[in-house]
């Protein structure tokens, strides 16, 4: 894996952790020091820094889709891989997770808060806060304590940080 940027809860600046992206997997060849591997997969170059962990076993989990049974009021923190705009089937990171009532399998909705510009009688410029538009939908696939990771199921219009999602 790669160090990634720290995740900044988008209410509040407050890193609530790090990203790490997956290079790929190796498989140990020659225990000893040092020691040496095959690269199995890649999906980037491998470079001096990047880092190796084992790989947590897999586990076969049920996802099952649902809505929260308690309210859930998050944030989109980031696009997973750096982007700064997503869409469907697309990664995103939360800024609420498993402390929060977040668990795997949990559909969102996806809004973003609008705002107009008018002209009142006086021919002043006024914003306009308009109700949130909803206009797509995700699925929690992994939690943590404070962050969850999703995928954009639906969307009909770009994802982009700082978008709310809410129960559906």
């Amino acid at each position: 894996y790669r160090p990634g940027k720290p995740l900044k809860d988008p209410e509040n600046g407050e890193i609530i952790g790090y990203e790490a992206f997956d290079l790929g997997s190796a498989q140990l060849t020659h225990v000893g020091t040092p020691a040496t591997i095959k690269i199995m997969t890649a999906r980037e170059e491998i470079l001096r820094g990047d880092r190796l962990t084992p790989a947590p076993r897999k586990d076969v989990i049920a996802y099952v889709p649902h809505a929260p049974e308690t309210k859930i009021a998050a944030r989109v923190m980031s696009m997973y891989g750096g982007l700064n705009e997503g869409g469907k089937l697309s990664v995103i990171t939360l800024n609420r997770g498993s402390r929060d009532g977040l668990e795997v399998g949990h559909v969102l909705a996806l809004s973003r808060h609008q705002v107009a510009t008018g002209r009142d009688e006086d021919d002043k410029k006024l914003n306009i806060t308009l109700p949130d538009e909803r206009y797509g939908l995700v699925f929690v696939f992994r939690t943590f304590d404070r962050i969850s990771y999703a995928l954009v199921m639906e969307s009909s219009r770009p994802v982009i940080v700082g978008d709310t999602l809410a129960n559906p």
